[in-house]
């Protein structure tokens, strides 16, 4: 896209909210600054969310009982006194999306009261984002997050996550308060979680876990997902959009309403995306499910029942080096042609991975008596598919572990197997297999001792059976593998399937107790809470890689994690608080196992959990404006990174790398103003000072072990600068959003010797709402555009390099290159069109 295209279009757009500022300036009606009263969101067996009141809505102001806004406008406190704070506002935006147009900053800012950095985006936001957002992408103007995408619509999990320098295996992803995130590496997949239109809000805390939360890897922090509840009345909403690269999905949610006299509620929703991928060959598909019925009665007393199945095919984008980068630019891509590679690899159809996952959730909470209630949430998980790993020319002759001796395998195809200097071989795809089997449960107690405390105990255990392994399947004639799905592995003559280089079944059992007590005096003003959460963890498994040693792997982990908060609330609109924290993080899966490209558990000694000790002071202001600031600090012990290896030109995820002891501190802001004449600004920043303490051990070429002079190197993968600013607008018929977010410089190995540049993007929404048409609520059309520069950079480090150039090790051996780091490539400027109506 042209620079003048851009340019007339930046003028066209700032023209148009001209307009729309001009017309839309009319007389406000006043509405008071409340006073901001912590209240309990029971999300059982989740982190409880403790939110505050937003503006209250004028007298009369429509505002469907269901929906978020009128719960926060029912918490207002009474008149206003004479020494309140009085901000103009407007009525509540009417649409069939959720968006209420009272959220400060547009929805990128909640009013929050915890003793805890915590940033929530809302309906207001994630409605005007693209249908098929990831909830990644929803927090990416968060203070301290560096979301790097390799997709504009979130319909790809090639997806980076940082928080405060900390990579996304130590965060802990909860939906609904239900661990979903891979145990075996952490890593999240958040497009395959729900879909957009399903979302209430989108909540990360950057610095700690809750207290009980059943996680095992939040050292850097929590992300938990929170759908809508069902409406009291028979309606739903439908949408379909169009967009860059062929892009095409449609939504559609029916609401069930009040279900007869049972007090049942409830709404199904399906949709279905196909998309071709913005650089080279290939084709996607995604299709998905959810569904959420609530069952309420009494006073607190609900059980409610959460669903989501996804069922996608993705085609994988290349990764790049800086080499590679700098010669092919976003050119560099997977051949379109059968038995053809490229400089980025093999035939794409080999490079298409399949998934299908399901995810049950069911809250409960029960009132017992006036001081005491029940809050228990069994989950369930499960997963199965993986990824094709390109092209791979093999011998026909391998080994066989069941029998000891080099065989055969059975070839589908046996008049295409040729000679590679004389050695008999065919043509064949890796695939990457994996089978997961997740159930659990989490359940605590909630007593008021009096009128100061409220004790919490509980406990949650929680069970993960994970098999994965590799295969590989001959390729046809026409260049194409069996299926996408992996399932005609080669295999011998005595049925014995051949394993690429990976093949382990491994089970984790996570057990957690723990206690807290919240207290609160001065007239609420003073908040203290201690807990203490006590974690036992056990993993056996067997290597059945080509007969490894050992074949059994059994280990046992105990952590204790002590934690207290404090706040104080200085006056009706200023805070002020304190939190500190002990967290751990299990060592990932693939740690135990050998036969996995890039795996080395042997040097530097016996693999440890990640610890972390972290301490944050904040302080937060309410009313016309929100702003908070925090100040954090944090120590790790055996720093686990995540990272990926390049195997045959596809990536490899989830091998972990031992960084040792790591410092890390700096300073987070954030500000959003509530509506003032339709308009809401935001603005975050982070500053990041983070070291790696210790040197890394590393194989010299003489085979001997020596240390990389690491010390007081900046760590990998964190920018010392982030920065988002945002300005949306809605005045119940026009509305958009201006978006900017801007990522400073980062390394890419623990050496410091190559980095990711730095880079930003400009996104922006434009969209006009239309009153009722017939039976339809609130028709509207909306385009979002991502990337509106088009560009061209990487947006993140897919797999770090201990050390990109030959290094002298502290001993004085010489250290070889680790190999060069690898990137995602941003997408260039992609657009997509939405048409969205209630009924």
């Amino acid at each position: 896209m042209s620079s003048r295209f851009i340019f007339g279009l930046l003028v066209a757009s700032t023209a148009l909210s001209s307009s729309i500022l001009a017309a839309g300036a009319q007389a406000q009606t006043a509405a008071p600054v409340t006073q901001h009263h912590p209240r309990h969101r029971h999300a059982p067996a989740g982190p409880v969310r403790k939110t505050a009141a937003p503006v209250a809505a004028p007298a009369g102001a429509p505002v469907a009982a269901s929906t978020p806004a009128a719960r926060h406008v029912a918490a207002a406190a009474p008149a206003p006194k004479a020494e309140d704070i009085v901000v103009t506002s407007h009525n509540p935006v009417a649409s069939a999306n959720g968006v209420t147009g009272l959220a400060p900053g547009g929805g990128m800012m909640s009013v929050e009261t915890e003793a805890k950095a915590v940033t929530t985006v809302s309906r207001d936001f994630i409605a005007k984002l693209a249908p098929a957002t990831s909830a990644a992408q929803m927090i990416q103007f968060a203070p301290g997050t560096n979301i790097g995408s390799s997709d504009p619509f979130g319909l790809s999990d090639q997806t980076s996550i940082n928080v405060r320098g900390m990579n996304q295996s130590e965060i802990g992803y909860l939906f609904e308060g239900a661990p979903v995130a891979d145990i075996a590496t952490y890593d999240p997949y958040t497009s395959e979680w729900g879909d957009t239109e399903n979302y209430e809000e989108v909540q990360l805390s950057q610095g700690t876990s809750d207290v009980n939360a059943p996680l095992v890897n939040a050292t850097g922090g929590q992300m938990n997902v929170t759908t809508i509840d069902p409406s009291h009345t028979f309606g739903g909403l439908m949408d379909y959009s169009y967009g860059s690269h062929k892009t095409n999905r449609g939504f559609i949610r029916i609401n069930t309403g009040d279900i007869l006299n049972t007090g049942v509620r409830g709404f199904v929703s399906y949709s279905n995306a196909t998309y071709g991928t913005w650089r080279g060959p290939g084709r996607g598909m995604r299709r998905h499910v959810d569904s959420k019925f609530v069952k309420e009665w009494g006073e607190g007393n609900s059980i409610s029942f959460v669903e989501t199945y996804n069922e996608n095919n993705q085609p994988n984008y290349a990764p790049v080096t800086a080499q590679q980068w700098k010669q092919y630019g976003d050119s560099y891509n997977y051949s379109p042609y059968p038995f053809q590679s490229t400089a980025a690899g093999s035939y794409w159809v080999t490079e298409v991975g399949d998934w299908r996952n399901m995810i049950l959730v069911a809250p409960m909470h029960f009132t017992l008596t006036r001081k005491l209630s029940l809050l228990v949430e069994p989950y369930f998980y499960w997963g199965s598919g993986g990824g094709g790993m390109g092209q791979w020319d093999m011998p026909i002759n391998n080994y066989n572990p069941s029998t000891g001796q080099n065989e055969n395998l059975v070839l589908p195809y046996p008049g295409l197997a040729y000679n590679d200097a004389g050695t008999p071989s065919f043509h064949g795809e890796g695939y990457y297999m994996i089978k997961e089997f997740h159930p659990g449960i989490n359940a605590h107690l909630e007593y008021q001792l009096d009128h100061h405390n409220k004790l919490t105990l509980g406990a949650f255990h929680d069970y993960y059976d994970d098999a994965e392994w590799t295969n590989i399947s001959q390729l046809g004639p026409n260049g194409d593998p069996p299926n996408t799905w992996g399932s005609y592995g080669l295999k011998f003559q005595n049925g014995y399937e051949f394993n690429l280089f990976l093949n382990y079944h491994l089970i984790t059992q996570s057990t957690g107790l723990y206690v807290s007590d919240s207290s609160s005096w001065l007239d609420d003003r003073l908040k203290v809470e201690a807990g203490f959460k006590y974690v036992m963890m056990n993993r056996q498994g067997t290597n059945n890689y080509d007969n490894a040693q050992p074949y059994n792997v059994g280990v046992n982990y105990t952590a204790p994690l002590p934690r207290v908060a404090a706040s104080y609330k200085i006056d009706d609109h200023n805070q002020v608080y304190f939190d500190a924290a002990a967290n751990f993080r299990m060592p990932l899966a693939s740690s135990y196992f050998s036969g996995i490209p890039g795996n080395s558990p042997g040097i530097g000694g016996s693999i440890k959990p990640e610890f972390a000790i972290s301490e944050e002071l904040g302080y937060r202001h309410y009313g016309l404006f929100n702003l908070t600031v925090s100040l954090f600090n944090y120590n790790f012990t055996n720093r686990n990174i995540t990272t990926s290896v390049v195997i045959n030109g596809s990536s490899f995820g989830g091998v972990g790398v031992n960084a040792g002891g790591q410092t890390v501190r700096g300073a987070d802001i954030e500000f959003g103003l509530r509506p003032w004449h339709h308009i809401s600004p935001y603005v975050s920043a982070e500053y990041l000072y983070a070291r790696t303490d210790n040197n890394l051990p590393a194989v010299a070429e003489n085979g001997v072990v020596d240390y990389l002079p690491t010390t007081g190197k900046r760590a990998p993968q964190a920018p010392e600068f982030t920065t988002s600013a945002a300005l949306s607008y809605d005045d119940s018929t026009f509305f958009g959003n201006f978006m900017y977010r801007w990522i400073d410089k980062q390394y890419s190995d623990f050496m410091d010797q190559e980095s990711l540049p730095a880079h930003g993007q400009i996104d922006m929404t434009l969209g006009y709402r239309l009153p009722n048409v017939w039976r339809l609520k609130h028709p509207q059309i909306q385009l979002n555009m991502y990337n509106l520069a088009s560009w061209h950079y990487r947006s993140s480090v897919q797999s770090l390099s201990n050390n990109t150039n030959p290094v002298t090790g502290v001993y004085g051996n010489l250290i070889d290159s680790a190999g060069a780091p690898t990137y995602l490539i941003a997408p260039n400027f992609a657009a997509m069109f939405t048409v969205t109506a209630g009924f």
